[in-house]
């Protein structure tokens, strides 16, 4: 029966959870061997004592892999070939197959379902091989809804299943009893990496079930934004409308997930498509009381609220050309202020002008992009510190040079510094940091992930879906920039570009440039007041209270005497709060062969990559060998967290990364849930912070998040770097050379590893494999990139 507008809400939704027939069958006495009774036979799931036998939890790294329980003895005579598919004793299986070797291996039970059924559901991935290698049929239907065991595995989110199906022949454009193909059951289990494998096999992304839905119709409905991306960009229409008229975006509208309603948007979904009732998506969020999600997503996909496409005022490369400017203009304002007007009226004036020059930027210059990441995406934080090295340069230039004749070896090395950090700042901005070369194809495409499915690999550790690309190690997508870089360490906003292994030593340098010209720079000046500025005279009448000249006669001088240059010195000053706490920061990361994104993920997660599941002593190196080194970072050999993507776990983030769950509460309860008495901890002594103390706590975070946001701080204090910085000093480093070799590896970059092509850690360890690298090099061998087998005994 076709949705209407009143009742969104497909009848189907109900049957999404698990496929048809499942409930209640698991303690069925029917999957019992020849139709006996419970009473007759004991419960298959009941061990012998009488105790219920629990099924052990199988981890990510035991899906693939051969699961019989060679410790039990197979009861023969009481379960059936389905009890025995549903368990995943193969063992058993085969020795009742060798028994009887005219056993229908493709048999139905009374629910009408086979046991390669069973084994999809439960994800067995060597029960199902063993049932296809000695000949079950692989697109048997059964059950109510008339499924295949591929449309089972596909609504389970089951992966490396559906692959072996398809592998082995299997029709993913078999439709259902309820109209769905493979697609759409796979887009139901919101499991991307399945829906990104099954895009790429033969199968209609526009097939519509018997209501009418398209798979990106009911992506939209779920909810689920990164289902809806993959279905756009795969190219499923955004328009086309199902029985009741209703199109992808009416049914995003119903759901009210502003980010689908991006997508939608961005894809050219129409705003003024009506269904049946002459409805558009607009008319179907309001009456659904859900209109400020879908206002928000037309914000943020650059339209007004009332649906109104929004446009720059002015072209891409004049917004550029005007944000590069207006901070030179504007700063030189600001300290010129000074020298004009008294401190009480030049210092409210500074910040207006300052505060001026923000708004022109995010309200005018850069009010049609929507995104967050707008204004650190732009070129306005570089041009702020080109403004500032300009005006600095010009102060040295028209004063400081020649008003500083017994300081030439400092000014000559104020002049080196300005040119090593005007050349790296130029290096940095317009390098390619490392960013992760894309397939160039469909079908290179296709066979990355093939061949990620094959090792059992395919998750967003090793893939990424937004680039469409296999990842490196140490690699991660920039969402600022929409690309992954190899070796990332951080997007900075000040130099306009990711920090990557190919421009990682330009920002360090700039960096460590500007430190030594801003302080070269404070030591000229100073030396320049004392030569030019007339000497202080106290006044005859001392003024009541602490005066600045009472604290510092060179300011008070200064002050006087060139406030511009006074001013123009302070704010080069205010840039060593970041900028020290960067070159430190980075060069004991250089030492460590670290990043700042792996010591991020050792204060988070406890380990440097992208993978969640393990303890921190495996995932952070700790143990010798090859897998703790490749745990360590997030990958290893064979089908490791081949479940993780493909049933969807909950706490996956963007990245990848399983979030570890929050720490247990310590309230006497000891369940979930807050509980406001003498257990609440908001505060010291487990009391609320309210009052004075709670609203000036509130109002530094407002202040300083911002503060430490354009200071570049808050990489330090978010995401508990500082956390991992201390572990990052405790455990070991599978990339970690020493120190010298470090430094060196950093300083004097070789040709040995091409980063954007590193994607498996040697199995006799970097180390080693470093070294055979260099001594090839010398021996006159050919250039060796990323990593390759060194020897015959290898596998790569």
């Amino acid at each position: 029966m076709a949705a209407t507008p009143a009742t969104p809400v497909p009848d189907i939704v109900t049957t999404l959870a698990s496929p048809d027939s499942t409930r209640g069958v698991f303690d069925d006495p029917t999957i019992l061997s020849n139709g006996h009774s419970q009473d007759e036979h004991r419960d298959p799931l009941v061990s012998a004592n009488g105790s219920e036998a629990k099924e052990v939890e199988r981890s990510s790294h035991e899906v693939g892999r051969e699961t019989v329980r060679e410790d039990q003895e197979p009861a023969l005579d009481q379960l059936s070939i389905h009890a025995l598919a549903q368990r995943g004793d193969t063992f058993t299986l085969a020795a009742m197959l060798r028994d009887d070797p005219s056993l229908d291996l493709s048999a139905k039970d009374p629910q009408d379902i086979t046991p390669l059924h069973w084994a999809a559901i439960n994800a067995h991935m060597s029960t199902c091989r063993w049932l296809l290698d000695n000949g079950a049929d692989v697109d048997a239907v059964g059950g109510e809804l008339k499924a295949t065991p591929l449309q089972w595995a596909a609504r389970n989110g089951h992966l490396y299943v559906v692959h072996l199906l398809l592998s082995r022949g299997a029709d993913p454009n078999i439709l259902d009893a309820q109209g769905f193909n493979t697609l759409h059951l796979i887009t139901h289990s919101s499991a991307v990496m399945p829906l990104l494998y099954m895009l790429h096999q033969p199968v209609a992304i526009d097939e519509k079930d018997t209501d009418g839905h398209t798979a990106l119709m009911w992506a939209a409905y779920q909810g689920d934004a990164i289902s809806v991306d993959l279905l756009i960009r795969h190219g499923a229409s955004v328009n086309v409308s199902d029985n009741a008229g209703m199109t992808p975006l009416h049914w995003a509208a119903v759901k009210g997930n502003k980010v689908s309603i991006r997508h939608l948007l961005e894809a050219g979904a129409n705003l003024e498509a009506k269904e049946e009732s002459g409805k558009t998506p607009r008319d179907m969020a309001e009456e659904l009381k859900g209109l400020v999600p879908f206002e928000r997503g037309l914000e943020e996909a650059g339209y007004s609220s009332l649906g109104v496409k929004r446009y720059g005022k002015l072209s891409e490369q004049r917004t550029t050309m005007a944000i590069f400017v207006l901070p030179t203009v504007v700063l030189g304002t600001i300290f010129k202020t000074f020298d004009w007007f008294p401190i009480y009226i030049s210092l409210p004036l500074a910040v207006v002008e300052f505060y001026g020059m923000q708004l022109t930027v995010t309200h005018y210059l850069l009010r049609h992009k929507a995104s967050e990441w707008k204004v650190s995406a732009s070129n306005y934080f570089a041009a702020i510190i080109i403004a500032s090295i300009i005006w600095v340069f010009w102060c040295w230039a028209t004063r400081l040079a020649t008003g500083t004749p017994g300081y030439a070896f400092g000014n000559l090395a104020f002049f080196l510094a300005f040119a090593g950090c005007s050349w790296n700042l130029y290096r940095s901005i317009k390098a390619d940091p490392g960013f992760v070369p894309k397939p160039i194809n469909d079908s290179e495409l296709k066979e990355a992930l093939e061949e990620l499915s094959d090792a059992g690999r395919l998750n967003g550790t090793n893939f990424c879906i937004e680039c469409m690309a296999k990842k490196p190690l140490r690699s991660k997508h920039c969402r600022t920039c929409d690309r992954c870089v190899a070796r990332f360490d951080h997007h900075c906003p000040w130099v306009w570009n990711c920090v990557g292994y190919k421009n990682h030593r330009s920002f360090l340098l700039f960096v460590l440039f500007l430190i030594a010209g801003i302080i070269m720079f404070d030591k000229l000046t100073i030396a320049y007041i004392h030569e030019n500025a007339p000497e202080y005279e106290p006044p005859v009448a001392p003024s009541p209270g602490l005066t600045m000249c009472d604290i510092s006669t060179t300011f008070c001088r200064a002050s006087s005497y060139d406030s511009f240059l006074l001013s123009t010195s302070l704010w080069a000053t205010l840039q060593l709060t970041w900028t020290l706490v960067l070159a430190v920061s980075h060069l004991w990361q250089v030492a460590r062969q670290m990043t700042t994104f792996e010591v991020s993920n050792l204060g988070r997660y406890g380990y440097m990559g992208g993978r969640g599941g393990s303890s921190l002593r495996d995932q952070s190196g700790a143990m010798k060998g090859f897998q703790a080194q490749a745990l360590s970072v997030g990958v290893a050999p064979g089908p490791v967290g081949a479940s993780e993507e493909a049933e969807g776990l909950p706490g996956a983030g963007p990245e990848g990364n399983a979030l570890l769950p929050p720490p247990p509460t310590t309230s006497t309860g000891g369940q979930g849930g807050h509980v406001h008495g003498p257990e609440c901890n908001h505060g010291g002594g487990g009391h609320h912070a309210h009052g004075i103390t709670g609203i000036c706590k509130g109002l530094a975070k407002v202040i300083s998040g911002p503060l430490m946001n354009i200071l570049g701080l808050d990489r330090f204090t978010k995401g508990k770097a500082l956390g991992g910085m201390k572990r990052a000093g405790r455990d070991q480093n599978p990339f970690d050379m020493g120190f010298v070799q470090n430094c060196t590896d950093f300083w004097l970059p070789s040709d040995d590893v091409d980063y954007t092509a590193l994607y498996e850690i040697p199995p006799e360890g970097w180390k080693a494999y470093r070294r055979k690298m260099r001594m090839k090099r010398r021996l006159g061998g050919e250039e060796v990139k990323g990593y390759v087998a060194v020897s015959g005994e290898e596998e790569v």
